[in-house]
């Protein structure tokens, strides 16, 4: 069944959270050089902001630059395979999210990574909401205007995603098969590209994370039908959750976090995981989150795997049911 935000923040919040002890990462032989941190998106992307929100407060805690290497592709598995299949001596760290830790891995068959297996578990690092858009100029008004409009021309309006396999691409084919209507499927490489030709007027609808649309929604650009939380937000007070309207097994908040290549040392696993849960804690970085919406959900490696486990087969069922394909 669907988690609510709160057994969301459970699942990948410790009991207790123990003050954090003197810096272990300050014992020598790690980190030796700067750390590369492989986002599975384009520059500009959701990810992307807090993948430079979370290399900013490591470098600063860890002593040494971290660059984030954006390796966007197939729904983000071109990057969660280069973490995948780098050394894993703690110099080389991955954006997770539940594209590639979940979706993805649902329903491409051809996939060549495992996300149970090819990665050592860090951290959650937040939970986020998304909407679901149309340009401020369109004839839909509301998610009722938009369904009964796709119910009256099948197939002729387009719907973008942040790719093929993506969290966003399995969503849409999931609210599509609740409905009873069918979009055009329009496939990205990230969230920049989407909001150009949305905003340009070349697809119809776009569902992304907050990040990305809320200065557009702000400033009366774009204007948003739904929300992909189980309550509304205080930033869009006037923006109903697909919880609200009736398609609650799509309204969950996503996430992202944090891993490793396989293999990773257990003691190099733990700093990473203390290091974590100090830069997500930092004023800097909670600014960050909360200012699109998001909420800082650090935890254990084993909540994390857990998390990832129990989303991995939530989007199996899904794929399953609603017979969605990579086509």
């Amino acid at each position: 069944m669907p988690m609510s935000r709160r057994q969301l923040l459970l699942a990948t919040t410790p009991w207790v959270t123990p003050p954090l002890a003197a810096p272990a990462w300050a014992q020598p032989r790690w980190p030796e050089r700067p750390i590369t941190l492989i986002d599975p998106f384009s520059a500009g992307s959701n990810t992307d902001y807090f993948s430079r929100a979370l290399a900013d407060e490591l470098a600063r805690l860890l002593g040494q630059p971290v660059v984030v290497d954006n390796r966007a592709g197939s729904g983000g598995a071109v990057g969660a395979e280069a973490v995948a299949r780098a050394k894993a001596d703690g110099h080389t760290l991955g954006l997770a999210s539940v594209s590639t830790m979940a979706a993805n891995p649902a329903l491409n068959k051809a996939l060549r990574y495992d996300p149970l297996k090819d990665f050592t578990p860090i951290s959650t690092l937040v939970t986020l909401p998304s909407a679901t858009v149309v340009l401020a100029s369109s004839p839909h008004k509301s998610l009722k205007d938009l369904l009964a409009a796709a119910r009256a021309k099948p197939a002729t309006l387009s719907f973008a995603s942040p790719g093929v396999g993506s969290a966003g691409h399995v969503l849409l084919e999931q609210f599509s098969h609740l409905a009873g209507v069918k979009f055009i499927h329009v496939p990205y490489r990230g969230s920049g590209q989407i909001l150009n030709d949305l905003l340009g007027g070349q697809v119809d609808v776009a569902s992304d994370n907050i990040p990305s649309l809320l200065p557009h929604i702000k400033s009366g650009r774009l204007r948003a039908l739904a929300l992909r939380d189980q309550q509304r937000l205080p930033q869009l007070p006037e923006v109903p959750s697909f919880k609200e309207l009736g398609f609650e097994p799509v309204s969950r908040p996503l996430w992202f976090g944090l891993v490793a290549p396989p293999g990773l040392p257990r003691e190099l696993q733990r700093r990473l995981n203390e290091a974590v849960q100090q830069a997500v804690r930092t004023p800097a970085f909670v600014q960050k989150t909360e200012a699109v919406a998001g909420t800082v959900a650090a935890g254990t490696p084993e909540q994390f795997q857990a998390l990832v486990l129990q989303w991995l087969e939530q989007f199996k069922a899904t794929v399953a049911t609603a017979r969605i394909t990579m086509e």
